[in-house]
């Protein structure tokens, strides 16, 4: 039980870790570049699939890496696709002593 806690803890803090990183490029690139928010997802999105290539690249074929994870292209997409719908169809909550913590002021 200790285990699946801590597991759940870390998959929290690297979410909140990995939200908090993208929205602060995807508001500096905005600032940055002018481009409208839906540009600017849909280079989010292509550089999360890249990132995905390369991993899988990296975790296929001879000197692989050892860590057991086997890329499979198409239920990997399926699931990261999901996720994608799952997290653009939640609504954010109004109440503030629920929401997460951003960052610092």
């Amino acid at each position: 039980m200790a285990h699946a806690i801590e597991d759940e803890r870390r998959h929290e803090e690297a979410q909140a870790h990995i939200r908090a990183t993208i929205m602060n490029e995807f508001c500096e690139v905005m600032r940055k570049t002018g481009l409208p928010p839906m540009v600017v997802m849909r280079l989010a999105a292509q550089a999360v699939g890249s990132v995905y290539r390369e991993t899988a690249d990296a975790h296929s074929g001879p000197g692989a890496c050892a860590c057991g994870w086997c890329p499979r292209q198409e239920s990997d997409v399926d699931m990261l696709c999901s996720a994608l719908l799952a997290a653009c169809g939640r609504r954010s909550s109004r109440n503030l002593h629920l929401m997460p913590i951003a960052g610092t002021a």
